[in-house]
């Protein structure tokens, strides 16, 4: 079962307790993929730029924000125009867990997140929807019930309802995402 959990709903020791979670999930879907034992992996938060832009339609900066988006509807997070615009592909070193996501600005024009995989996006992994929470609650951030994983070479497929068109820049709409990899990959 898929739903936000708005931060001012959480005591300390849960927001803990999310993060662990999501880390002990990608350490056991790096370690079912034979990334490397327990002690060879690292985790690390996700840099936008690194693990899912490096190209010209993936996030340009290591800073998450919106492309333009043309009008209302699901759109990428990642690149203007019609879905699938740019979809990354997961390095087979790489396992990334989604676990919280937000929209830090005065007027989100973010409703609902939904992370699918595939270059298609076949498959839907979960679906959260975030106006209760981000908009009447005022609240930036929700944590995810669940951690959501992708795995080694997956096309991590993610969507953002956007209630209105939006100028490039003009939404920041950062991820809680941890990169499980092995150590000397990016951290030594």
């Amino acid at each position: 079962m898929s739903y936000a959990v708005p931060t001012n709903e959480l005591t300390l020791t849960d927001i803990k307790s999310f993060k662990i979670q999501a880390m002990e999930a990608g350490i056991k879907a790096a370690q079912d993929a034979g990334i490397g034992r327990r002690d060879q992996l690292v985790v690390r938060e996700a840099l936008p730029f690194t693990d899912f832009g490096n190209n010209a339609l993936g996030w340009l900066l290591e800073y998450y924000t919106n492309p333009v988006i043309a009008a209302a509807g699901w759109g990428s997070p990642f690149s203007a125009g019609a879905l699938p615009a740019f979809v990354p592909q997961l390095q087979r070193t790489k396992v990334a867990v989604f676990y919280k996501f937000a929209v830090t600005n005065a007027t989100p024009l973010i409703s609902g997140v939904r992370f699918r995989v595939g270059n298609t996006g076949a498959t839907t992994k979960a679906s959260f929807f975030i106006q209760l929470p981000t908009e009447a609650k005022l609240e930036p951030d929700v944590y995810f019930s669940e951690p959501v994983v992708y795995l080694p070479e997956d096309w991590v497929y993610i969507e953002a309802y956007y209630i209105a068109a939006a100028a490039v820049g003009s939404q920041t709409i950062p991820f809680g995402c941890f990169i499980v990899e092995r150590i000397g990959s990016t951290v030594s």
